[in-house]
């Protein structure tokens, strides 16, 4: 199906360009959900961190979610030649296992480790939410090379105009704005939208983990030094609008909006006889699941997995027990944004 108005429009104007569509496209299109259909009583969990792309090698948050779930194994992969394509398929890694939590008990959690390319990394997500139904999702990337955790209260309807991790895509905004919607048919009051998760219970079990694993040592530098504790993220922000943003809106979208069809992918140009553009719709009703995303530090990769695994556990365990409590998910405020991450009218 293709659509004329729900998605980004990625700029297919070149022949390297267009042949990464094609092969992003068909690849989305052929993906079948890989964790399968929800265990009868059980909570579960989508985690998502991300791959490769740009001057990151080894992204921290798949490695952290890799050690989370050692089936989910981090993509080792590395960029082709100039003017080739960047096959998706071999950017994906996907695992389900179940963990038992201290306050949870048995949870089964959904790994994937996505490529960062625009719009497919949301859509292999949908798709695992689908079949998956997940109780809680949790979605992460990397930011600057030491800081706190910083926990987004929000995501924004726009997509910076920068190439993805394939070097070969990237949104084409309308003429005269810098930025292309993520979601064309979203209304104006929709430009920022709110996350929803138990804030006070994931930010403080994480701070407590950090402060339990802040002398563990990596690379001669001790775990609080590069985790600099956990704050709130306000939205909307200028700084967050490449692919963390993407996949965080077009969730917490797809999320939202039940049985609604939102077309994503949709090429600049068309082609005769190619598609042009991928439809995704969740037929459950997933508007009380919470739904966030954290930006870990870069150089977490450096001898500080095994810390940031038990810091993701108990934000994991925090929400899950929050669930059907007086701590349950809210939608994120701006009012508790640390002063140096607040959103505003403009972004």
């Amino acid at each position: 199906m293709e659509s004329s108005e729900d998605a980004v429009r990625v700029n297919t104007g070149t022949k390297e360009a267009r042949a990464q569509y094609d092969a992003n496209v068909a690849f989305a299109n052929a993906y079948a959900s890989r964790c399968g259909a929800p265990t009868p009583g059980r909570k579960r969990v989508l985690l998502t961190g991300f791959g490769r792309f740009m001057n990151i090698a080894d992204n921290a948050t798949g490695r952290i979610v890799s050690a989370v779930v050692p089936q989910a194994r981090y993509p080792e992969t590395s960029p082709p030649p100039a003017g080739e394509i960047d096959p998706p398929a071999p950017q994906l890694s996907v695992g389900r296992a179940t963990l038992h939590l201290p306050k949870s008990g048995d949870v089964d959690v959904c790994a994937m480790i996505v490529p960062v390319y625009w719009d497919l990394a949301a859509i292999l997500i949908a798709k695992e939410v689908q079949a998956f139904q997940p109780s809680f999702v949790l979605m992460n990337g990397v930011a600057g090379a030491t800081q706190p955790l910083w926990f987004e209260m929000g995501s924004i309807n726009r997509g910076a105009a920068l190439d993805d991790g394939s070097g070969n895509l990237r949104p084409a905004p309308k003429a005269g704005e810098a930025t292309a919607k993520l979601v064309d048919t979203a209304g104006a009051d929709e430009l920022g939208r709110p996350l929803l998760a138990s804030w006070q219970a994931i930010r403080a079990a994480a701070k407590d983990e950090i402060e339990k694993q802040g002398n563990v040592r990596g690379g001669g530098v001790a775990f609080k030094d590069v985790v600099e504790g956990a704050v709130f993220a306000g939205f909307p922000r200028e700084s967050n609008t490449y692919l963390c943003n993407n996949v965080t809106y077009v969730t917490n979208y797809l999320l939202d909006h039940p049985g609604k069809s939102v077309t994503l992918l949709r090429a600049s140009t068309r082609v005769a006889g190619k598609p042009s553009s991928v439809s995704v719709k969740l037929t459950g009703d997933y508007r009380k699941v919470p739904r966030e995303f954290i930006h870990w530090p870069s150089t977490v990769v450096d001898g500080h997995v095994a810390p940031a695994k038990e810091v993701m556990l108990r934000i994991l365990d925090a929400q899950i027990a929050a669930l059907g409590t007086d701590g349950a998910p809210v939608r994120g405020d701006n009012d508790l944004a640390d002063p140096s991450l607040r959103g505003g009218d403009t972004f």
